[in-house]
């Protein structure tokens, strides 16, 4: 799908279907849908991270690339310590297990929402230097 409609596009489509997947997990009292859900949210929720990384790579030189991906993945697993916290003091908190689960929507959002402003005029480092190689080559060959 990347290669067809690009990154971004992909991404923003699985942080959408979380967010769905989210809302509907808290709405149903069914439990075959409740494990469908689930699995769909954390399908979308981890296929997300692990497409970004390769999305968050055209926007660094080779010199800094690892830089910015450990960084991308650091604040992913802040996320990822964060969320069961979050939910286990919701639940103490007594709200209902569907509600706690709704609270998952907010970041799925906010992901989508930042990655739509991201200007990816700004990306492809490589592109150039490749373009360039190309270039060099054709001419070399006359």
């Amino acid at each position: 799908m990347v290669g067809k409609i690009g990154h971004r596009r992909v991404l923003v489509s699985l942080c959408a279907i979380g967010t769905v997947c989210f809302v509907i997990l808290g709405l149903t009292p069914n439990v075959l849908a409740l494990y469908i859900l689930t699995a769909f949210g954390g399908a979308c929720t981890v296929g997300t991270m692990n497409l970004a990384n390769t999305y968050i790579s055209e926007y660094y030189p080779r010199e800094i690339r690892t830089t910015g991906i450990g960084w991308a993945l650091a604040f992913g697993r802040i996320g990822a310590i964060v969320a069961p916290t979050l939910l286990g003091l919701l639940l103490a908190a007594n709200y209902s297990p569907q509600n706690a689960f709704m609270a998952f929507t907010v970041p799925s959002i906010m992901a989508a929402l930042a990655l739509l402003v991201v200007k990816e005029r700004y990306g492809s480092y490589d592109k150039p230097h490749i373009e360039e190689n190309i270039k060099l080559k054709a001419t070399s060959n006359v």
